[in-house]
């Protein structure tokens, strides 16, 4: 299911450290995974859909940029 980024950031704020390895095992379209990456966090996610998998990279390219 979708959700903004704006949840998994403030979770990953409160509940970790900037530096944290931050794992998502369902990562579907990779917004956990861009929330990590914008809270300094770093992450390591699973996603087993080839179709996801390819939408997260492209999310995470941009994200990054």
């Amino acid at each position: 299911a979708p959700f903004p980024v704006e949840l998994p950031f403030r979770l990953i704020q409160l509940y970790s450290y900037t530096g944290d390895i931050i794992l998502d095992p369902f990562m579907g379209s990779g917004t956990t995974a861009i929330a990590a990456i914008k809270s300094n966090r770093k992450f390591i996610g699973y996603e087993t859909v080839e179709e996801y998998r390819e939408l997260a990279l492209r999310r995470l390219h941009q994200a990054h940029d």
